[in-house]
């Protein structure tokens, strides 16, 4: 179900089994914006019927944080036009070329294309792999994109880097004092060399809070959030959060 933050922005909140991300609406007088696509097909059926169920409209745009499939694999899935930051844009066109059977996947990791985590979660969500479909986005920009969705509420895209991925894009709404992170503030386990094993799930996360944050990164991350005028803000598997705790646990 929908949880409503603010008095334009709603959330759908993740699910660890299979990584389900949280999933962000921005309602304005004339347009709605979902900020993340969600993981697959399944997904999105879940969340259409949340939906209708509580009269919240579908969107009119949906925006994703990054290429990570969680974020990005059910674009396609969605009846309005995509958008995604440029660099996310060119890593989704290289992921649409991937293969899905257990060897490619596991070539992939051993190249660190990809990691055991993902491939795992992706195993869960996707009984029948045949069904995956990655597209590239309908409107890409490259640094900041507004998105007037009526009755002053606008949505600020704004490729943020960060720690977690060089391609992260956050989600600004002003008037709400509100900042959708994706997984902008996390570690990169993309970079850093880490195991996961799936029968030992509960070792998740101590592992990765034991991984470093790379300060350079960081830094230049806060340096952009200091700019922003918010109050709350929500990171993409974690519940919303004070900008002071955002801060605080940064620093």
């Amino acid at each position: 179900m929908f949880e409503k933050l603010t008095d334009h922005v709603y959330i759908y909140p993740f699910e660890r089994y299979t990584d389900r991300p949280n999933i962000g609406l921005v309602v304005g007088e004339k347009y709605a914006l979902l900020f993340e696509a969600g993981n697959s097909a399944a997904h999105v059926e879940l969340i259409k019927k949340d939906l209708a169920d509580q009269k919240l409209p579908n969107p009119d745009f949906v925006a994703i944080s990054h290429w990570h499939w969680d974020h990005s694999f059910a674009m396609s899935s969605w009846d309005c036009p995509s958008i995604a930051g440029k660099e996310t844009n060119e890593q989704l066109k290289v992921v649409q070329t991937w293969k899905w059977d257990d060897q490619s996947m596991d070539e992939r990791v051993a190249k660190r294309e990809d990691i055991t985590f993902c491939c795992e979660m992706i195993k869960r969500e996707y009984a029948d792999r045949s069904q995956i479909e990655v597209v590239p986005a309908d409107i890409v920009f490259d640094e900041r994109m507004e998105i007037d969705l009526g009755g002053g509420v606008v949505c600020h895209l704004i490729h943020a880097k960060g720690p977690h991925s060089s391609d992260s894009v956050i989600c600004h709404v002003p008037s709400d004092e509100f900042l959708f992170l994706g997984d902008s503030d996390c570690k990169d386990l993309y970079g850093l060399p880490w195991h996961f094993d799936i029968e030992h799930e509960e070792d998740f996360v101590p592992v990765t809070d034991a991984l470093p944050y790379d300060r350079a990164k960081v830094d230049a991350y806060m340096e952009l959030l200091n700019t922003l005028n918010f109050t709350k803000c929500i990171s993409g598997h974690a519940p919303m959060m004070s900008r002071e705790v955002l801060c605080s646990y940064l620093k």
